[in-house]
């Protein structure tokens, strides 16, 4: 059964997935050491000496690098203060980050696996066994170093792809996909398995499975191991395309990088996770400034290389699980038995003035503006250094516990040392006791017996859950969080309550910042859609003051109408008159027909303006749509006068249309003005008029299409403006598509209008047949 993954519930996974990479082992000092010292033009070759030598196995492989790399030097006179000067200082950085880094993540169960390796079951069918391959993911990874570094090597003239600082990008720029399957294996098997199956990249099934992709988690690796910002943004962004990358000093070692992991992919070496090319080598090599023959040429360098590489590193060994769980185990016990001896030396005395000390820096270190998940965390410092060592768990409800809030619980898991182990968060029942009441230290009694059905099974680093004991947290107004802990001894009673207010109030604050930001986060959202609002208001508003102005010009044109009509029809009427009895061609009668032509245009234009006063309606009845358009188009064509008449016009429509239910004469006049306008703008070939119904939304369609001079962007707001012609002065009266906006409105439709300037207009005309319009 699927289920279905909430965004605060994977923004908390991924917060989860993040803590606990945080919480792998650094890198060891000696590898960061030689990171800063050959970073350093200061420095000499007896410190990195001294430094080699204080590694037994560093020493080891770098003899044996220096061996391999035939400087002409025998054996039995090679020592590492010969070795280091040979290599230089850049292979010798490079040398101790290889085999630091291989043994901080080495894993026996993993190291020899193949990715899609399988054996035969019980039903003669091979199954998958999808598991990270450790092995071969270092051997890709050391290839993709070489392969950066041969490559900046053959192009000295680039000076900002330094052949050294090019393997280092290379090695690391995948580890975030260690760091994923380290600290969630299972998870990260079925990435692999998913990826494999879909023949796709890793990345893709990495957010989809765990919400994180490995540039993600690499680049918050590489910020708790101090690395340089260079190989951080290497391991963040490569695989980007290479004109998206931001414009930085390293811009091209990022693009190198990818352009390597590329060429090693294409030469099936190792393990990547990733099936699919996006890039071409010749044209990524271009768009670095480097020279494609050249970069295929390093192919063959590229195996020897690191034939002799992965010798030297041990690629090929199975490393041992049980010798390295070993040395943590060994680590872990040292630290515990030096801080049982520090903490036997503290007398009384010393204890209290600990305490008032404690107090101080953990509301130093407890600054505002953390998260709740930091001062927990600096709670548990702080219980360390006063408490000593122990196993601890703190317990926090995001919400308000005295009030009961059904929320789910934040449980955070510590070692003896006070660092994080793991945070995950959980349902309580409803059984579960009130622990806003608690007070004091209290063991896991029977009052509080109800508590471990479901706590107990998240306490797991704890040995026994019998000697645990519960420690509320009180910020003022009663309890904020409870630390669970297996501290036998603890301070004074009145040391101890300083102590929990100290801490319970810290969270509160915590908790209040939160707060704060989550409403000012609100609030300005809640402004902007406050501005939309605002904003749509005032469009609505612009819109009411002009249906107001057009309403009051309606009603002034109505009355001037009535005013004009008469005198208006007189001087029609008499010039028509006076045109009959005047000779045909006579100067005489051509001003007299033109007394009658401009009466008609004003009697048209006082038309028009009535249209504002007293909108029409349409009269719907049952039209054959084939013959009102035929008409329309007839009529137009008789009353254009050459040029103009010259224009072919197209009428295309489907056979056999059922009659619609329109006002003819609205929708044919309507017809009739896209018709004439599409002519004036002076079409390249044809006005093309077409007619559709629209079954699914039962909406006859009609449009008028030109490949005329089209419209700007001026004319093209203003185009259904009243009285707006883009006509020189005089020659219209801009009323023509006024009237087609009407004549839409009366039916409920309305017009559409796509234009640009040397490519034509589209005029779609859409009416509803199903409305009473």
């Amino acid at each position: 059964m699927s289920t279905v993954t909430t965004e605060p519930a994977q923004a908390r996974r991924i917060e989860l997935i993040l803590r606990q990479i945080d919480s792998l082992p650094t890198l060891p000092a000696i590898a960061t050491k030689l990171l800063t010292l050959t970073a350093s033009d200061d420095t000499n070759a007896r410190e990195v000496i001294e430094l080699v030598s204080s590694d037994q196995t560093l020493t080891a492989k770098v003899l044996s690098m220096c061996r391999r790399a035939d400087r002409g030097v025998r054996d039995n006179t090679m020592t590492i203060d010969k070795a280091v000067v040979l290599l230089g200082f850049n292979a010798i950085r490079n040398a101790a980050l290889s085999i630091k880094v291989f043994e901080l993540f080495d894993n026996p169960d993993t190291g020899s696996q193949n990715v899609a390796s399988g054996k035969f079951g019980d039903d003669g069918v091979i199954h998958a066994n999808y598991k990270f391959d450790r092995e071969n993911f270092w051997r890709h990874s050391l290839a993709v170093g070489i392969a950066a570094e041969l490559i900046a090597a053959a192009h000295p003239n680039l000076s900002d792809l330094p052949a050294a600082e090019a393997f280092v990008c290379g090695l690391m720029h995948d580890v975030g996909k260690i760091a994923l399957d380290y600290v969630l294996p299972k998870s990260y098997s079925r990435v692999i398995e998913l990826a494999e199956l879909n023949q796709s990249n890793i990345s893709v099934f990495e957010r989809k499975v765990m919400g994180i992709d490995h540039h993600t988690a690499g680049k918050r690796l590489s910020e708790q191991w101090l690395l340089p910002y260079w190989i951080q943004d290497c391991i963040w962004l490569h695989g980007s395309d290479y004109e998206t990358l931001p414009q930085l000093g390293h811009r091209r070692i990022i693009g190198l990088v990818t352009l390597a992991d590329l060429l090693v992919r294409l030469n099936h070496i190792g393990y990547s996770g990733n099936f699919v090319f996006r890039h071409d080598i010749d044209n990524m090599a271009l768009e670095l400034g480097l020279i494609p023959k050249v970069v295929h040429k390093i192919t063959r360098q590229l195996h020897e290389e690191l034939q002799q590489r992965s010798e030297v590193l041990g690629l090929n060994d199975q490393p041992s699980r049980e010798l390295f769980l070993q040395s943590i185990q060994q680590a872990n016990v040292a630290l515990g038995q030096l801080n049982s001896a520090l903490e036997r030396r503290t007398n009384t005395a010393a204890r209290q003035s600990r305490v008032l000390e404690t107090v101080s820096t953990f509301h130093k270190q407890a600054t505002p503006g953390r998260t709740v998940q930091d001062v927990l965390d600096a709670v548990v410092k702080s219980v360390s250094s006063v408490l000593g060592t122990g196993y601890c768990a703190m317990l926090y409800q995001p919400g308000d516990i005295t009030a009961g809030d059904d929320m789910v619980w934040l449980v955070s898991q510590y070692n003896d040392q006070g660092g994080l182990i793991r945070t995950e968060f959980v349902e309580p029942p409803s059984y579960s006791p009130d622990l806003a009441n608690l007070s004091g230290d209290q063991t896991l009694s029977m009052s509080l017996m109800s508590v471990l059905p479901w706590i107990a099974d998240h306490l797991i680093e704890s040995e026994d859950p019998r000697k645990l004991h519960l420690l509320p947290l009180n910020g003022g107004w009663g309890t904020v969080a409870v630390m669970v802990h297996d501290r036998v001894s603890l301070p004074p009673p009145n040391q101890m309550e300083a102590l929990t207010f100290s801490w319970g109030s810290a969270i509160a604050a915590a908790a209040q910042h939160e707060g704060v930001r989550r409403l000012g986060e609100d609030l300005a959202q809640a402004n902007r859609a406050l501005a939309d609002v605002n904003r749509a208001l005032a469009e609505t508003q612009e819109k009411l003051t002009q249906t107001q102005s057009l309403a009051r010009l309606g009603e002034m044109a109505g009355g001037a109408a009535h005013e004009m009509n008469n005198p208006l029809a007189v001087i029609s009427g008499r010039a028509q008159l006076l045109t009959r009895t005047l000779s045909p061609g006579s100067k005489e009668q051509v001003a007299s027909q033109t007394i009658v032509d401009q009466s008609h245009r004003l009697s048209d234009f006082i038309s028009a303006m009535r249209m504002f006063a007293s909108p029409p309606v349409a009269k719907r009845r049952s039209t054959d749509l084939a013959v009102m358009l035929d008409a329309v188009v007839k009529n137009v064509k008789s009353s254009l006068r050459a040029p103009e008449s010259r224009t072919p016009i197209s009428l295309q429509f489907k056979t056999g249309l059922s009659p619609v239910v329109i006002d003819p004469d609205q929708i044919g006049q309507a017809v009739t003005e896209l018709i004439i306008n599409a002519i004036q703008a002076s079409p390249k070939t044809a006005v093309h008029v077409t007619a559709q119904i629209d079954p699914l939304k039962s909406n006859l369609i009609v449009q008028v299409t030109d490949d005329g001079k089209g419209m700007d962007e001026y004319t093209h707001s203003h185009a259904l403006d009243p009285f707006f012609s883009a006509k020189p002065a005089g020659r219209q009266m801009g009323m023509g598509l006024t009237r087609v906006q009407h004549f839409a409105a009366a039916h409920n439709g309305k017009i559409d209008l796509r234009s640009s300037p040397k490519t034509g207009t589209v005029a779609t005309l859409t009416i509803p047949l199903d409305s009473a319009g």
